[in-house]
């Protein structure tokens, strides 16, 4: 299974007091806040630095939101901008860790961004929040992003040196870098500030437990992870518990110490559902699956896994990552037109000068403004174009993804029986491969191009896989023909899987004997034909009518080589033959012939 990196992330200050000390302060804040004016700037301050060590003190707090919310209004009631800067900024942070919702959490953060960049004085609070907008591409997976803004970050503010040099350990982490990640933890541990921050050495540490146990070192990985728990139970950090929790079942599964790294799991799992936190709950099923196939019980692994599958669907979901490019081009598009505005305000005041000043000065003025308006549209037209493009990339990529339900279901229905039959080893076989044929699909999903070499590799898989399910219902062969370089030539991923599925699924329903299916791969005229034959009953089984409704599969498939030649200039197309006396039926998709090189 694929790991998972669950990883810590806070782009303000620290709250290095334990929990007591924590809530004193708390009560303080709030016995201030309520003898001052609700429109003072120092109600403001201090009603921000509320919301903020709230958040560390209790996460799931409800009524933090509608606190922040009163804040931005007294704020923005009498023009106090630094004030609604960090009302946004917090009310980012609720969502990015209360509610899991980065949609919310990343358009707050551009409003906090946009108060920062027109206001100079507030200049220094832009890298926090650029910090806060990093952590978003991070959870989404968008790690080249993410480095990018982090280490902007680290080079513009070294009052953020400590957080952004931790977070860029956190990317290279999860970009599998490991020696990277390693050396920036431990510089992050060097610097002064950490011995005053129990909070974030805590979480250097849980984060260094889970490089170690990616490099393979159980026992450095789980003295980094008892020294996280020793300064999270010493200090209270309630905060940084379920991640660390997460990381030292981690670690202990490494040690193949499986009782605690179980213990752990659990209540990472326990707190992240308090919380709502759907990335550390993921993370949480993913480690109990692992640990639960380690100790032989199979039942729990596979309900476990299909929780963790359940959760990275839904995180990993293409639209998400749609709305979060959106949220960003949305916010360009108005940084453009504000600047547009400026100028044109600029302009026209060139212009009254100018009527004043002579008429050629009044028509340079109105050449420019003209000459900046077509600037200014073109580039409103540029964001529109590429938003499409993005559109359409992104309908690609979830065409790609989609696989029939029907096979993940009854792939589970299989390894449950074999489980009920007490056949563990045959279930444990069969599991191995149907999680590995899932991470194949989802991998080769989110590429819009993969070599053939992988996608016939998918294909043997997936027809294993289902031989396996259905013993003795067919066989199948896979041809590629001289001259054609698996390793060099490119494909859209998972094109024939759903036509191998109703070769399975349809062609062979009627056949009293064994099928046969035949995947052929060949060049015709700079073309690439990939087929896919079969010798079931054809599409007209024992004289029924053909089913007017189209196969989803088909459908899909056509829409996916209708993007393609709209984005390639090129004239895939799609073909079933009806092979004579319902001998079976033919699939063959050209495609362009594409290289790596």
């Amino acid at each position: 299974m694929k790991r998972i990196f669950v990883l810590f992330f806070l782009f303000v200050s620290c709250v290095p007091a334990n929990g007591q000390e924590l809530q004193k302060e708390l009560d303080s804040l709030l016995g201030r806040i309520t003898v001052l004016p609700a429109t003072d700037t120092t109600s403001i301050n201090l009603r921000n630095e509320y919301t903020k060590k709230g958040l560390f003190a209790n996460p799931a707090d409800s009524t933090l939101t509608s606190f922040t919310q009163q804040t931005l209004e007294n704020a923005e009631l009498i023009g106090y901008q630094k004030g609604v800067m960090l009302a946004y900024e917090r009310l980012a942070l609720i969502n990015q860790y209360s509610f899991s919702n980065p949609y919310k959490a990343l358009d707050y953060y551009h409003k906090a961004l946009s108060v920062a960049e027109n206001n100079p004085k507030l200049g220094l609070y832009k890298w926090s929040v650029m910090g806060g907008i990093a952590t978003i591409y991070y959870e989404q997976e968008e790690f080249e992003k993410a480095l990018r803004y982090f280490k902007e970050v680290l080079q513009n503010n070294k009052g953020l040196e400590l957080t952004a040099t931790a977070n860029i350990a956190n990317v290279y982490g999860s970009l599998e870098k490991i020696d990277s990640a390693i050396y920036y933890y431990q510089k992050a541990l060097t610097y002064k500030q950490i011995e005053y921050n129990p909070t974030y050495k805590a979480n250097l540490y849980s984060n260094l437990s889970l490089m170690y146990e990616k490099a393979g070192n159980a026992d450095a990985a789980v003295a980094s992870a008892e020294k996280s728990l020793r300064l999270i139970d010493a200090h209270g950090i309630e905060f940084v518990r379920p991640t660390a929790y997460a990381n030292t079942s981690m670690a202990y599964l490494k040690a193949r110490d499986f009782d605690k790294a179980e213990h752990y799991a659990g209540e990472s799992l326990k707190l992240s559902e308090a919380q709502g936190n759907l990335f550390l709950q993921k993370s949480a099923w993913g480690t109990l699956a692992d640990v639960f196939g380690a100790k032989g019980e199979y039942k729990k692994a596979l309900e476990a896994h299909i929780a963790f599958s359940g959760l990275k669907d839904s995180l990993n979901s293409q639209n998400r990552r749609v709305e979060i490019a959106r949220k960003q081009m949305e916010f360009d598009f108005e940084n453009e037109r504000t600047l547009a505005k400026a100028e044109i305000k600029r302009q026209t005041t060139i212009k009254k000068a100018s009527v004043l000043g002579g008429a050629a000065l009044l028509t340079a003025s109105v050449l420019g403004f003209i000459l900046y308006k077509r600037r200014r549209d073109a580039l409103a037209q540029k964001h529109e174009v590429e938003f499409k493009a993005l559109v359409s990339d992104t309908e690609l990529k979830a065409l790609r993804a989609q696989m029939n339900p029907h096979f993940i279901f009854n792939s589970l229905n299989s390894i449950g029986d074999y489980i009920l039959k007490n056949d563990t080893s045959t279930a444990q076989d069969y599991l191995t491969s149907f999680a590995r044929l899932m991470r194949m699909a989802l991998e080769n999903s989110e590429h819009k191009e993969i070599s053939l070499d992988e996608d016939l590799k998918f294909i043997e898989l997936y027809l294993q896989v289902e031989s396996k399910r259905l013993p003795g219902r067919f066989s199948y062969t896979i041809n590629v023909e001289d001259g054609v370089d698996t390793e060099n030539t490119l494909v859209p991923p998972l094109m024939l899987q759903p036509f191998i599925e109703n070769s399975i699924w349809h062609g062979f329903t009627y056949k009293g004997s064994k099928g046969h299916i035949l995947v052929e791969i060949k060049k015709e005229n700079q073309m690439l034909v990939c087929s896919v034959d079969d010798n079931g009953s054809g599409r007209k089984p024992n004289g029924a009518e053909t089913n007017n409704k189209k196969s989803l599969g088909i459908a899909i498939a056509e829409n996916r080589i209708k993007i393609l030649n709209k984005q390639k200039k090129s004239n895939g197309k799609l073909q079933i033959i009806d092979k004579p006396d319902n001998a079976g039926t033919r699939i063959e998709v050209s495609l362009p012939l594409q290289t790596a090189f």
